[in-house]
């Protein structure tokens, strides 16, 4: 299966790049600031995050992986969990339903990936897509 992995290829084509996660580290969408703009100074309209490290990244790339998507599932649910967000939701019905809506974003991602080649190089812009070469 295709997956979307942290790389540092193409960082520092965009001035405001920055990579955080270690290479090849899958990653997911974090958690957005409300109103900041693209290329605002937090970064995280513009980036993704390691499922282990839950650093940052602007720079991804399409991998190959052997997991199915049952472990990809459990991978995301134990992110989340280590990194308390699932404390936020007091019920077993509002934890499952936050855990629904960040698995359809990890699936977009999945998406992304499956419909490119192998090795593309990708960004997050207004959608997550190939690396577009800066002037």
């Amino acid at each position: 299966m295709k997956v979307l992995v942290s790389t540092k290829e193409t960082q520092g084509q965009r001035p405001n790049d920055f990579c955080w996660v270690p290479e090849g580290e899958i990653v997911k969408y974090g958690f957005d600031c409300d109103g900041d703009a693209v290329d605002g100074s937090c970064g995280c309209r513009r980036s993704l995050v390691g499922l282990e490290c839950s650093k940052a990244t602007t720079t991804m790339k399409v991998a190959q992986v052997d997991f199915t998507k049952g472990e990809l599932k459990a991978m995301l649910r134990e992110s989340l969990i280590r990194d308390g967000w699932m404390d936020c939701y007091k019920t077993a019905t509002t934890k499952r339903d936050f855990l629904t809506r960040e698995w359809a974003a990890f699936e977009h991602l999945l998406e992304v990936a499956k419909n490119l080649p192998v090795g593309t190089i990708v960004e997050r812009r207004e959608e997550v897509g190939p690396r577009r070469v800066v002037a």
